[in-house]
């Protein structure tokens, strides 16, 4: 297995990450197009959000190629561990603060729920 450069390796992974997201935004957004009857847009929507989710599991596969799954499971298990838990708790303290009660609770049941997903990726990582 060849070893990718640290530039090449962090860029496809922020790229990986970016086309995640472009994937789940365009995908809602489709959803609430269709919701209000404009089934062009959303049919629009869907077909770029498509074109993300193909840019998506070609670098997953790239990054597969060059790191291995459990590489790539290591790496998620640590980021859903450290980063997405915290992450979740913290936009919960600051809405309670700031009075959005009803978002602070459906963060920290995400949270629980983040929790779960750290626990099955850890339990992946030690099928290897």
């Amino acid at each position: 297995m060849s070893v990718l450069g640290k530039n090449t390796e962090a860029g496809l992974k922020e790229l990986l990450t970016a086309n995640a997201e472009d994937h789940m935004r365009l995908n809602a957004a489709s959803n609430y197009f269709e919701k209000i009857g404009d089934l062009e847009t959303a049919r629009e929507l869907k077909d770029k959000a498509n074109v993300e989710l193909g840019h998506f599991n070609a670098i997953f596969a790239t990054l597969v190629k060059y790191e291995g799954l459990k590489g790539l499971v290591n790496d998620m298990a640590k980021e859903e561990t450290e980063q997405h838990v915290s992450e979740y708790t913290n936009v919960a303290n600051a809405a309670k603060a700031e009075g959005h009660d009803d978002i602070e609770a459906m963060l920290c049941a995400f949270s629980e729920q983040e929790k779960g997903i750290a626990e099955t990726l850890k339990r992946t990582r030690n099928a290897f």
